[in-house]
């Protein structure tokens, strides 16, 4: 949101106090949300002291003018903090990221299914905020095709194709695990 730009460039410019009104405008969201994936409510607000905390020490290296919006990158955090705290207490099993994009398994149940969903939703919405010959590459990929059928449709060398899925998948792991960017596309 442009509001939320505004606050976090006033933090940026020394206003660190201003960091309580996005405390503010998105606790009860965050602690809801991390209570319907952790599902305990002991360590509910733990958790979102700790994501404020990492959001906080991580502001500086935020775009507010990019493509993913401060409330977005926020509840990826929290995923990730809660995901991280349910494999610290052995309540969620640990999957690949191309396991990421499948149907839930019939065989999980309460928060694993929630965390799919999650898993499954932020990956799509990384995925549309992808460059168009990034995005075409890798849905191809994820549907299954080779690298050679993904060359012929794209008209492209396969060397072409293993260089966008490369770099597809490095920007989609950062926009979903928060990792700082290092190089441009």
């Amino acid at each position: 949101m442009e509001e939320d730009s505004k606050w976090i460039q006033r933090i940026k410019n020394g206003e660190t106090e201003e960091f309580s009104f996005l405390v503010e405008k998105y606790h009860h969201r965050l602690l809801s949300f991390i209570h319907r994936l952790v599902g305990d409510e002991s360590i509910v607000e733990d958790l979102g002291q700790d994501v404020f905390l990492n959001i906080y020490k991580s502001l500086a290296d935020f775009n507010e003018l990019g493509k993913v919006p401060f409330a977005a990158w926020l509840f990826i955090v929290a995923r990730n903090r809660a995901i991280s705290e349910l494999r610290r207490q052995g309540r969620v099993r640990i999957t690949s990221f191309d396991e990421s994009c499948a149907a839930p398994d019939p065989a999980l149940y309460g928060v694993d299914i929630l965390i799919d969903r999650e898993r499954h939703q932020a990956l799509q919405e990384s995925l549309s905020q992808l460059p168009e010959i990034y995005q075409s590459v890798i849905l191809k990929s994820l549907n299954g095709d080779s690298i050679r059928k993904i060359a012929q449709l794209e008209d492209i060398t396969p060397g072409t194709v293993k260089s966008r899925l490369f770099r597809a998948r490095k920007q989609l792991k950062r926009m979903l695990c928060g990792e700082k960017k290092n190089e441009t596309i």
